[in-house]
């Protein structure tokens, strides 16, 4: 009797041994499925797979990029003009909260492809001619536009909103929406990279905003990769370099729009 006990215990041990072993390599089997995961994820590029120097510029076309909604007539007071989707999905619930609370946002620019820009900049670059330093030509216009491939509005990321003056928000109407933007604007992801204070770049813009979680990713972009070079085809491209447009305008923003 006492014989079969012990072989019965004998049986019970040995297939319990065999679901442990069978336990520890299934227990094995996840954690390197895990490690395989971990290592893929690293794997991700850093970038989109569409950004790169030409996109940063402005030198596409907004209207047939996958990542461009046209913007509905109601929200603006131009046609045909574009936004990063993420950016004017984001506007949109800023808009209805606004609204909500008395306030109408109108969106007065948007996206600025390159020659868009360049059209501003030589228009400009023309009522100056009478300053005859290209440097200093190009300074004057600097305090507000940006030189054609340097400009955020390239971006899709950039809104002007209501009026493009900053007299207009010391104004009882213009301090109530500015005032509900600067509390309000960054639930909904907006920062305004032009303020008062900072070292060097743009005069203040209270009407400019910019969707931080997309642009500061391509602030990094050209944090790394954008040269004063690379800037050309328009009149007065030649004094980037010695103005060092990169550094001073388009890094130099407000640095809660970028960390």
């Amino acid at each position: 009797m006492k014989n079969i006990l012990f072989l019965i215990l004998a049986i019970i041990l040995l297939f319990s041994c065999k679901n442990t072993v069978k336990t520890s390599k299934q227990v094995e089997a996840v954690k390197k499925d895990t490690i395989v995961v971990k290592k893929d994820t690293i794997k991700k590029p850093k970038y989109p797979s569409f950004l790169n120097i030409d996109f940063l510029m402005g030198k596409f076309d907004p209207s047939k990029h996958k990542r461009f909604v046209r913007i509905e007539d109601k929200y603006t007071n131009k046609h045909n003009v574009y936004l990063d989707k993420a950016a004017y999905h984001a506007f949109l619930k800023m808009y209805d909260a606004a609204y909500k609370d008395g306030f109408k946002l109108l969106i007065v620019s948007a996206t600025r492809p390159f020659n868009y820009q360049k059209g501003i900049w030589e228009r400009n670059w023309a009522k100056r001619k009478n300053i005859k330093d290209p440097v200093k030509r190009a300074l004057d216009i600097l305090k507000f536009s940006s030189m054609p491939g340097t400009s955020r509005h390239h971006w899709g990321t950039e809104i002007d909103l209501n009026v493009l003056e900053n007299s207009y928000y010391a104004t009882e109407e213009g301090k109530k929406i500015f005032d509900w933007m600067t509390e309000n604007a960054h639930k909904f992801g907006f920062c305004r990279p032009y303020t008062a204070g900072r070292p060097y770049g743009y005069n203040e813009e209270k009407w400019h905003w910019s969707y931080k979680p997309v642009s500061e990713i391509y602030t990094q972009y050209a944090r790394e990769n954008m040269k004063d070079d690379y800037i050309s085809g328009f009149k007065g491209a030649e004094t980037a370099k010695q103005i060092q447009v990169t550094k001073k305008y388009i890094l130099g923003i407000n640095k809660n729009c970028f960390k």
